[in-house]
């Protein structure tokens, strides 16, 4: 009986509050700025686009490709177009698509942060309801956030999607071509994409590069440049991010263009196609990691890539179903970070996650640390001697599983540039080196392929023996 009565109650307040009458001053305003989104954005949301912002808001075009450097204000920019089109198209579906369902949430974030913000008279002109996922509108029109799945996405008809992070997207040709196009065919919707660029082999890159397309799609391109001019990043900070930077990052991040990466021991587009999605296993997706505070039950495998000085410690872990493994942990220790602090962590984890199978340690100048875990009762341990030989076969056996398409990662912009940092060259005897640009980093790198090297199943890993000092 509470339940009923609580319940209906609830649906008497909704009732209610669609009954009562809208401010007529503001309905008033509502109409005058409705083809405006620059005015809208400045009445209702508090927000004042900057030039380049205020391009794309106006933009009317159906098929739009966005391209903006870091810290430009992406995200802001398409959270203030979504909610401006919903508000003023009644009755339509706006679909918020991104390479995982946090992804998603970090632009729904966004947006309802620009909702919850608004003034409370403001907000009943506009808005009906608000959920994790969705917000209703009272208009009729509706917003929903979902990860990059072709069989969550199928089904709807969209009148307007925003595919963030396209470039990002696995199996971006199914996601394009055979799910989102097709969806805004009855209601010749629009569909944006905004990216920072990555591979040159994707949709995106032809959205927004290739000559054949020039005519369907409205193309932005913001650079540093553009942001330095608006007062949001200084030159001397950009000076900085040129110097500590790999280039072919800088260039992809800064100067918002798309990059080869032909020396790249693992390219771009593998990358990409590694990008986890909610239907890479059919059982419990991870599209985010296990917090270091869980107690996960599963099959885990751990490497850890050891730093102090000039190098960083990482401790990767990696979930493993049947022939199929998926990055679930993977944490960077600052610089200078003892060992002790480094063993502690692993030692908590080891208790929490359940149950890890082996732990592979980078012991090829810190043999002592692997007698220090043992001691501290971390018994899966065992160390690696990073050779020229051993290296080969780990990164090579990393790669393999990428390319079988048996190894699956979150949509974590460090561990993806990283994975793309390290390079490679072939020598007089046919063997491979592998190394960096100075001023990078490649422990998250030997980390996590050190984490699948260690999950394999057939044959116990073999290693150079650890030297005797």
């Amino acid at each position: 009986m509470v339940k009923q009565k609580a319940l209906i109650e609830k649906r008497l307040r909704r009732l209610e509050r669609a009954l009562r009458p809208l401010d007529e001053k503001r309905l008033s305003e509502f109409e005058k700025v409705r083809d405006d989104p620059a005015a809208f954005a400045e009445r209702f949301l508090n927000f004042t686009p900057l030039p380049y912002q205020e391009k794309i808001l106006a933009d009317t075009s159906k098929r739009i490709a966005v391209r903006m450097c870091r810290q430009a204000g992406k995200t802001t920019t398409i959270a203030v177009r979504a909610i401006w089109y919903a508000a003023t198209h009644p009755r339509t579906l706006s679909l918020i698509v991104a390479p995982s369902l946090r992804q998603s949430m970090i632009m729904m974030d966004r947006i309802q942060g620009f909702l919850n913000g608004m003034k409370p008279q403001d907000r009943r002109v506009i808005v009906d309801k608000i959920q994790r996922t969705v917000v209703w509108f009272r208009n009729g029109s509706q917003m929903v956030a979902l990860p990059c799945s072709p069989n969550l996405l199928r089904g709807y008809t969209a009148h307007q999607v925003l595919a963030d992070e396209s470039a990002f997207f696995r199996d971006d040709e199914i996601i394009f071509y055979n799910v989102l196009y097709p969806m805004l065919a009855t209601t010749n919707g629009t569909l944006i994409a905004s990216s920072t660029p990555w591979a040159t082999r994707s949709v995106f890159y032809q959205m927004c590069m290739d000559p054949k397309l020039e005519s369907t799609w409205s193309r932005h391109h913001v650079t540093w440049r553009d942001v330095v001019a608006a007062g949001l990043m200084t030159q001397e900070f950009i000076d900085e991010m040129r110097q500590v930077s790999p280039p072919e990052r800088f260039i992809r991040e800064f100067e918002a263009e798309f990059s080869e990466d032909v020396d790249a021991y693992v390219p771009q587009e593998l990358i990409a196609s590694c990008i986890w999605t909610d239907a890479w296993h059919g059982l419990n997706p991870r599209q985010i990691y296990y917090p270091f505070e869980s107690t996960p039950k599963g099959l885990f495998s751990v490497g850890i890539d050891l730093g102090e000085i000039h190098d960083h410690s990482v401790v990767s872990v990696v979930e493993r179903w049947n022939s199929r493994i998926g990055l679930v942990h993977c944490h960077q220790f600052p610089l200078k970070t003892p060992y002790a602090t480094v063993i502690g962590y692993v030692k908590a984890l080891s208790d929490r996650f359940q149950s890890i199978e082996k732990i592979l340690v980078d012991a090829t100048r810190e043999s002592y640390v692997v007698k220090d875990m043992q001691a501290a009762g971390i018994d899966q341990v065992s160390p690696v001697t990073f050779s020229m030989q051993s290296k080969q076969e780990i990164a090579n056996y990393l790669k393999e599983q990428m390319q079988l398409k048996t190894f699956a990662l979150p949509y974590d912009p460090d561990v993806i540039a990283e994975l793309n940092l390290e390079k490679f060259e072939l020598t007089k005897d046919g063997n491979i080196k592998f190394y960096h640009d100075e001023g990078t980093h490649d422990d998250r790198f030997w980390s996590i392929a050190l984490a699948v090297y260690a999950s394999r199943e057939s044959e116990k890993p073999t290693f150079i023996p650890i030297r005797k000092r």
